[in-house]
Formats: structure tokens, sequence, C-alpha cells
């Protein structure tokens, strides 16, 4: 059938329509010019202010970096934001919290920018020649977020806010979060409570999580008693930083480790390709851009369910977020295809909008030679299976602009239509 087309407008949320670079005079990001950037990590990682117990560990850092925004200029932000955290647990300059804060501000994760922007301000070694600024974007993001400060009982309580890792807290810890329903669990030792809050767009929010201490059971002194090293007692005040939720794991929710997880059971693991150690240790190594393919749909007439059609061609990915489209169909006629697709997410879960132009070449029952020519928008997910094998699924809506009144076998020639695909895609 004619009407073999597809695919409904995904619009894509607002979080990722405008990237906003790091506050420095040129983003790192935008540098291509391996020398500069060359010198820009030098001075961030040799920074004298910054101490470290291992020297190598500048070096380290600065590889790190390097490929972190070698990732970030191809839109790889897990990787990026991954190599970038690491770099930070070897170096913990300030400095690279300002690309962590951009990053996640690139990826609409705006709390969590919010949160690293806050640690950045806060930070003993921060320099005074970027405050001002950190300080007018943080109050930028403020608008759009809620500032919460929870209050344990007892003191020295654990908090784990959205199913995120424990973290200590003496007295108060403040974090920012997005507007929106929220669970805080509190436990001490084997005692455990709940509370849900529900926030909105710019209030600052002040909660009492508390948790009824069960005693302690007496146990028989041992008969060579063995003094026990106290535990550290946690700070009194906690500012929590990217511990919400399961979007990163730590060892240490009042440390500076973070891990960016890939799922719930792995991390993304940050490495440089000089970082050969690394490399070799790692469980999990994502790949390094989306290959190009072959793809494979089944286009189903959506306004009649009496057809299909069968569409065979290549996808290419110009950048890891945007691929164009190419293909060719066959259901009783002959068709053409040329699109692209915006990916917004490039996971093993890639939810894109795309749009394009379908061509079919067709004789009308008047023995007319007709090429319908028309405009496509469409939304769908691709399912990655595995690194060269994925499935997609989408919705979508075709008009063709020249074929108004055109009988094609005994039927008015639809100029709207409406048809559900599947497909599978194939990688090199």
């Amino acid at each position: 059938m004619i009407r073999t087309i597809l695919l409904l407008a995904a619009l894509g949320t607002s979080a990722f329509a405008q990237p906003v670079a790091s506050p420095s005079e040129v983003p790192l990001s935008e540098i291509h010019d391996d020398a500069k950037l060359a010198e820009i990590l030098t001075a961030i990682t040799q920074d004298p202010a910054v101490h470290v117990d291992d020297p190598k560990a500048r070096a380290s850092a600065q590889a790190l970096m390097t490929e972190g925004v070698k990732r970030l200029q191809v839109q790889a932000y897990d990787q990026a934001l991954a190599n970038f955290l690491e770099a930070y647990n070897r170096l913990p300059s300030p400095k690279i919290l300002l690309d962590v804060a951009s990053t996640l501000r690139e990826m609409g994760r705006l709390a969590d920018a919010a949160n690293t922007y806050q640690r950045y301000l806060t930070d003993p070694s921060t320099g005074s020649e970027r405050i001002a600024e950190v300080k007018r974007l943080l109050l930028s993001l403020d608008e759009q977020l809620t500032i919460l400060t929870v209050r344990v009982q007892p003191h020295g309580s654990e908090l784990s806010i959205d199913a995120g890792p424990f973290v200590p807290v003496g007295s108060s810890l403040q974090t920012r979060v997005r507007p929106g329903p929220h669970a805080i669990r509190i436990r001490k030792a084997a005692a455990s409570s709940e509370l849900d809050v529900n926030t909105f767009e710019g209030e600052n929010r002040d909660v009492t999580a508390a948790v009824q201490e069960e005693p302690a059971t007496p146990t028989p002194a041992p008969t060579t008693p063995t003094p026990a090293k106290p535990a550290a007692p946690p700070p009194d005040h906690v500012d929590g930083w990217l511990i919400q939720g399961r979007t990163y794991g730590t060892d240490d929710g009042n440390g500076r480790s973070r891990h960016v997880k890939a799922n719930y059971s792995s991390d993304i693991v940050a490495f440089a390709p000089e970082d050969t150690a690394a490399l070799a240790a790692a469980t999990y190594i994502p790949p390094e851009h989306i290959a190009p393919g072959a793809v494979g749909q089944l286009r189903i007439d959506g306004n009649h369910f009496k057809g299909f059609a069968l569409a065979l061609g290549i996808v290419y990915p110009v950048t890891e977020s945007f691929h164009l489209e190419i293909e060719g169909m066959k259901s009783d006629v002959w068709g053409a295809y040329l699109g692209g697709r915006y990916l917004f997410m490039t996971g093993f879960l890639r939810p894109y909008a795309a749009a394009g132009l379908p061509l079919f070449f067709f004789t009308d029952d008047s023995s007319h030679d007709q090429v319908g020519v028309g405009g496509r928008v469409a939304g769908g997910l691709e399912l990655v299976i595995n690194g060269h094998f994925s499935v997609e699924g989408e919705l979508g809506i075709e008009h063709y602009f020249n074929v108004s009144g055109v009988i094609y076998k005994g039927q008015m020639f639809d100029q709207t239509s409406f048809a559900p695909t599947l497909g599978v895609i194939g990688r090199l």
C-alpha cells in the first residue's frame, strides 16, 4: 500500500535543548586544538594549591580529563562525566568541579549541577576569580529547584534520598532536589523510618527525619578485652553531593569519590587510553561511539490495517545523538526515504525523535505516473541488545503534498497516513 509511512514527533524535554558551558572563557568541549587543550588541563592538574599524596595522580587526572573532553565533544555525556568524576577523585581540584557541573547541566541534571556548584563554592582551595560568576549560576538554578534541608534525630543518623546511598549526618543535611515527590529514609543502628515530601520550584524546604533508637542488647565482656578504635563522628552539617537516587555510586557519601551507574549493578568505567592498567581491570567499558549500520523496518498501514511495506537502508551517526537515515521501501510500489533522528539518550535505551522526506513512485488509475512527495515526523525507542544489534519501535504521521484527488486502485490516495513500525538495526 502507498500509505505505508510512519512516525509521530517525539518532542524532547527542554533540559536537553540548551547546553550550557562551564564558567570559563572558552568551554573545554569547544577546544579542538590538542596543544591548547593540553595547556589548559596542565594548568588545572599542576596547580600547586591542590595537594596530592601521589605525584602520579596529576598525570593520571590529566589523561582522564583529556579523554573526558573528547567524549564530551561527541556528546557521550555519561562517559565524559565518569572521567571527570574520577579525575576529581584522584586530584581534588575545585576547577574540575566546574567541568562536572557544566556536563551535568548539558545532561539536564540541574539539581546535581547545582549541588556541584555548591561544592565548588565551599571548597577551601577555591580561588576568588570565579566565585561571583558561580554564585549567579547557582541562584539561577535555584529558581528551578528546591533547597531541601533534612534535620536528623537522633544525632549521627544516616539518610538516604530517593533510594540513594546512606550518608552519615551529625545534625542536618542540605541538598538541591528537583521539584516533585521524594522519599527520605533514616536509620540508626537497627532502627529505621521513612518520610515522603513533595517539593516545588524555588522553595526552601526544612523537614525533620526522626527514628526511635532501639536499646542495645548487652553482650558479655570478652575475657581478653581488645580496645576498639572509635569511629569518627559524622560532620554536623552535610552538603549532599550526588547522593540522590541510583544514578551515582559511592562508598562514602561524605567523601569525594563518585561513580556513574550504567545500571543498578555496574558502573561506567572511567578510563584514558594511557591508563592501560585501568583498562585491563575494567569489568565494563562502553563502546567508543555508536557505529553506523543497516536498518530494516516493517511498516504497517495504520489507517486501514490492510497492508504493510518493507524498508531497508542505512543509518549513519553524524554525532553521538544525531543520525542520518537513507532507506528504500517496497510494498506494491517502490519508495525512498531520507531523514534524520535525534537520540535523547545514548545508552541501552535510546528514545528519539525523527523527521524526513518520503517519496513513492506509482501509476494512478488514469495511467499517469506519479511521484508522491511527503513530510514525516516520528517518535520511537531503540533498545540495544548488544554492541551490534538493537530493535526499535516507532509511531508516526506522514503527509503527502501533491496527491490531492489522485485515485489509486479504486481508492482516493490518503494524503495523511498513520503507521506503527517495527525494526531492527545491525551495527558494525
